[in-house]
């Protein structure tokens, strides 16, 4: 993934810094990134489900937390898509921002992290038409 989707255990991620302006609501998040643990074995379903910061739910409402997260995420990929099909933003910017995000996130320290959050956000609002 391009953008780490882990909550820093000594800070705010950029995922959390930007989840507002997603269309992935913070709760969704924080369960895909406990699902992300579940994929890769570091945790079960039923404790990814018992860890969520709001507190415990079921499997089955977990579950469907994940569900909207990723449908949200595809849906994301689908309107990048349009918007490069419909020339309102260019393949190269989306390159570029992509691997702004992918490599410069995880070298930025926490101090700087809202900088890096704002010069995004400029950049976000240059490439769209």
């Amino acid at each position: 993934m391009l953008i780490q989707l882990c909550i820093n255990s000594v800070g705010v991620s950029l995922p959390d810094e930007l989840v507002n302006d997603s269309s992935m609501t913070r709760k969704q998040l924080e369960s895909l990134t406990l699902y992300l643990r579940v994929i890769r074995g570091d945790l079960k379903l039923k404790q990814a489900a018992e860890q969520l910061p709001q507190g415990p739910v079921s499997v089955g409402s977990y579950y469907r937390t994940v569900s909207q997260a990723r449908k949200n995420l595809r849906e994301a990929l689908v309107t990048v898509l349009i918007g490069l099909w419909m020339d309102a933003i260019r393949l190269e910017d989306v390159r570029r921002l992509f691997e702004l995000v992918g490599a410069g996130s995880r070298a930025v320290s926490e101090e700087d992290q809202a900088r890096f959050v704002d010069v995004l956000n400029v950049l976000l609002d240059k490439m769209v038409v």
